[in-house]
């Protein structure tokens, strides 16, 4: 039924084996991805990750309590009470509770938490215990089959630990009982395509393949095969944009016509162009927006943008799609919550520097509580999809390729179980990427195996480095690529990745500019006076947290923020970069292991907007600094929360060395 066909671009070769660099294509017969995940259960995180993934745990995830309703509830575990008119649709409570059982599966299985996935469990028993008479999972109730779309996510990756059978022939009665009208005229229930092209590949009935491929050609929906096409953005609810970009992608991974692949790549690429934002994710509030410093996304985002591009990695084979996760995985992720996971925000910027009850910037609720780190939120979305961003990355650290063999295609402290040539071994990933710029991959197996071993270059890094075994390689290393050594392993060998990170401005056209070190935006930390806020409960339609350990926070500014680069024509030359181990948690505040200092000068008039918003960059021309010359030192952005990270650029030709 499938056929695994890659073409491989050079090929040269080791002294200690043979390494292939490629780029993939598939041929006609042949439209397997790529690379292909392994599953849940295959990967433990390690080290800072570890550590995020228990902050996590004791922190929102494993306290769906105060995030308050409908998280209070019994989940997918039966019908959910609706409580008081304000909580939108019936589907609505459904859509969130998905999110969070997701991310809570996902979460158990990497911290092998039985009680966690217990709870997830109970949810996807209910389901599949309950259908329709035609087959259908979900309830009676749902005017919308979005809710069924987003839990599909959570039964597959109960699949993939379990390979429970009930699960592929519940969702295969499930999918069949859909027409093509009902998924294509109805906006984002065609997203339900995602898990009928999923049982298409378990199962091999075309008639869900048919079923895709026909209610994708109905268009009848905001981000379809036209709209990608085109070369405009498109104006579309940043979450659905998110989750109809992958579409293409998907239909062109199963039947290899690449005008499904071109829309796929189109619709990313507009992304890129018009919306992109520093922290690595697109521009939402609610609808995708421009990007500006000011703009802001939606903490959903985060999830639903890197779940869609990690489709895109495993399709095409292409680098820079994991480039892309990595970005926003470990700037905005971070970025969007408090570093004990007991709050998070709904819209999150770049630049923002109070976030309070009514300090919402964006032209989507003005002036409302979006933008504060709180527990819960009016609108309950955020408030779920917050959970699945960091186990989703560190589950898709590691693919395979179409042999089986494994792929490091994302980096972090790991420990991953692989499976080829029939014996099972293990990949130790020793490093704390990205505060640190080598990673060691250490064989454990029980005999010798000659297996192709992939690993990625990223593209932002000019110089990587590989050691076998303590000896160089010399071969051809290419940024933006993926590179597979062809060799017998043994127990105790090692991989070592060098991966030298240096320190880029990158400019922000009229807004100014940004500064970078490997996959890293680093911000300028704004010092905080920070309030316990618990008036503004009123506001949020009864919901609130019960528990004072996870309060609304009311945060502003306690020192100065207004600062321009003052870096003169040698850029970069001028940033002193100070390393240290990493001790500790390198996301909690002050115990940043890489700093960079920089030359910045006060901007006089560039203050808070009407005592309560976040200011607009000056504009260039626009401002003459003449504040006496300071040094400022910028810490990775994802361990802020209120932060300057796009900074004017101050208008002095002079050169500063530390």
């Amino acid at each position: 039924m499938k056929l695994y066909h890659i073409t491989y671009a050079a090929t040269v070769l080791l002294t200690f084996g043979v390494a292939t660099q490629y780029a993939v294509s598939q041929s006609a017969d042949s439209p397997l991805p790529a690379f292909v995940e392994r599953g849940i259960t295959s990967t433990k995180p390690d080290g800072w990750l570890a550590e995020f993934l228990r902050r996590q745990r004791s922190g929102l995830t494993g306290h769906p309590e105060v995030l308050s309703y409908p998280y209070n509830s019994c989940l997918w575990a039966g019908e959910i009470k609706r409580e008081g008119e304000d909580h939108g649709d019936n589907w609505w409570r459904y859509e969130q509770t998905a999110y969070y059982t997701d991310g809570l599966l996902r979460l158990g299985y990497l911290l092998d938490d039985t009680a966690m996935t217990a709870k997830a469990w109970a949810g996807i028993t209910y389901t599949l215990d309950h259908p329709r008479d035609d087959g259908r999972l979900g309830f009676e109730l749902f005017e919308s089959q979005w809710p069924i779309a987003v839990f599909f996510r959570a039964i597959q990756a109960a699949y993939q630990a379990t390979r429970d059978p009930r699960i592929i022939e519940a969702l295969h009665r499930h999918y069949l009982s859909y027409t093509p009208t009902e998924l294509g005229t109805n906006n984002r229930a065609i997203v339900n395509i995602e898990g009928a092209l999923w049982i298409y590949g378990h199962t091999g009935d075309r008639r869900l393949l048919r079923l895709a491929e026909q209610a994708y050609a109905l268009g009848g929906f905001v981000l379809n095969l036209d709209s990608c096409l085109t070369p405009e953005p498109v104006n579309v609810h940043g979450v659905s944009y998110m989750e109809m970009a992958k579409l293409p992608a998907l239909l062109y991974r199963y039947t290899a016509d690449t005008r499904y692949l071109d829309a796929a790549l189109s619709a990313m690429h507009k992304l890129d162009t018009f919306h992109m934002l520093p922290d690595g994710v697109p521009s939402s509030n609610e609808y995708v927006s421009d990007r500006a410093p000011l703009t802001s996304h939606e903490t959903c985002d985060i999830s639903d943008y890197t779940w869609a591009v990690g489709y895109l990695l495993q399709v095409t084979g292409d680098a820079s799609w994991a480039d892309r996760i990595e970005k926003a995985i470990f700037n905005a992720g971070p970025g969007a919550v408090s570093k004990d996971f007991r709050n998070l925000q709904y819209f999150s910027s770049v630049n923002q520097v109070i976030a309070t009850g009514n300090s919402n910037h964006n032209r989507h609720a003005y002036g409302s509580t979006w933008m504060a780190y709180w527990p819960c939120h009016e609108t309950e979305c955020c408030a779920g999809n917050v959970h699945r961003f960091m186990p989703n990355y560190v589950a898709r650290m590691w693919l395979k390729d179409p042999s089986g063999a494994p792929v490091a295609a994302m980096y972090g402290p790991s420990v991953h179980e692989a499976n080829y040539g029939g014996q099972t071994f293990r990949i130790r990933e020793s490093t704390a990427y990205p505060f640190d710029e080598q990673i060691r991959f250490t064989f454990d197996m029980a005999n010798p195996i000659r297996l192709p071993f992939t690993l990625r270059i990223p593209a932002w890094c000019t110089a990587p480095r590989i050691a076998i075994n303590g000896q160089p390689y010399s071969g051809k290393l290419t940024p933006g690529t993926f590179i597979t050594l062809n060799r017998t392993f043994s127990s105790t060998d090692t991989v070592t990745l060098s991966l030298p990170m240096t320190v880029r401005l990158v400019d922000w056209g009229n807004w100014g500019q940004a500064v970078e070190r490997g996959p890293l935006l680093y911000a300028f930390p704004v010092r905080e006076t920070v309030r316990i806020d618990t008036a503004v409960y009123a506001n949020l339609k009864g919901k609130h947290s019960p528990d004072p350990a996870f309060p609304a926070l009311d945060l502003r500014p306690a020192g100065p923020w207004n600062y321009a680069l003052a870096i003169g024509n040698s850029g970069s030359e001028q940033a002193v970069v100070q390393t240290g181990p990493v001790i500790g948690y390198p996301l909690d505040p002050g115990n940043a292991p890489v700093t960079i200092t920089l030359p910045a000068r006060r901007v006089p008039g560039w203050s808070l907007r009407e005592g309560r918003f976040t200011p607009p960059v000056p504009a260039p021309g626009s401002f003459n600094a003449d504040t006496p010359l300071e040094r400022i030192t910028l810490v990775p952005y994802g361990s802020t929360r209120l932060r300057i990270a796009v900074f004017p650029k101050a208008n002095h030709d002079e050169e500063h060395t530390f």
